[in-house]
């Protein structure tokens, strides 16, 4: 059982790349609130060291995330109240990830489910395999789409089949990500890794104050409404887990 500072960890090189893991394995790194916390800790850290140029942020094993750990609270815990409560820590990470001065390179292998579309889309650089899989599952289990997804999304694919891809959650594979402009660089599994590093290494290895402004004019023009689509998720998300439909979806889940 991994322990719970341990569900997300640091690595960092002397090359000033900070590799940030989501580490749940056992559990296809399904994260939670507390790994919220903990990856808002790391990246705030990383941001902070002046040895670290830029981070990259992946999955132990052979899986970016599962998505959300269903598991994290019981039915008796699920109040509006609560919900809202646990899902301003994933607010939290995503609005983090965006202002940090440090670029933030995804690398995808396996599944990235839900919650971690999000955190891919909210990344600045995306680096995926040819076999890994986004699934978009948020309507399909009953709830609204979340941390910044109707942002980010709409931004990068279009309005029309940013609504196909949230309203059926088909899976798409990492070619079809490069296709759609989500991703930088798409290559075999075993590439994946020395591919994302190569990048981080040349980001490294440039000027750190113009790379880091960069990415803040970037964001900052273009996360004018984020916070807006952050707390109208605060509402819609928890309203969205007391429904009849999402109550039946859970029980499917419990089989």
């Amino acid at each position: 059982m991994t322990e719970e500072r341990d569900m997300v960890y640091m690595e960092k090189g002397e090359d000033g790349i900070a590799v940030v893991y989501l580490n749940q394995p056992r559990k296809k790194n399904a994260i939670n609130a507390t790994m919220m916390d903990l990856l808002t800790d790391c990246l705030q850290e990383a941001d902070d060291d002046p040895e670290v140029r830029v981070i990259v942020l992946r999955g132990s094993g052979d899986c970016f995330t599962s998505g959300g750990d269903l598991s994290q609270s019981s039915p008796e815990e699920n109040t509006p109240e609560n919900a809202r409560k646990t899902y301003r820590k994933y607010c939290r990470a995503i609005t983090t990830m965006r202002t940090i001065a440090k670029p933030i390179i995804a690398m995808v292998d396996g599944y990235a489910v839900g919650g971690g579309f999000a955190m891919v889309l909210a990344s600045d650089l995306v680096c995926v395999s040819e076999t890994a899989t986004i699934i978009p599952a948020f309507c399909q289990i009953g709830i609204a789409p979340e941390m910044g997804v109707v942002k980010f999304l709409p931004e990068l694919v279009g309005m029309q089949r940013a609504k196909e891809i949230l309203f059926l959650g088909d899976r798409i594979k990492g070619t079809r990500l490069g296709e759609l402009g989500i991703a930088n660089r798409v290559v075999p599994s075993e590439e994946l890794e020395a591919t994302t590093m190569e990048l981080a290494k040349r980001l490294a290895d440039m000027p750190d104050a113009s790379i880091q402004v960069a990415k803040g004019m970037l964001n900052s023009l273009c996360d004018a409404n984020l916070q807006a689509s952050l707390a109208l998720e605060q509402t819609g998300s928890p309203f969205c887990t007391t429904t009849k439909a999402y109550a039946k979806t859970m029980e499917k889940f419990a089989k």
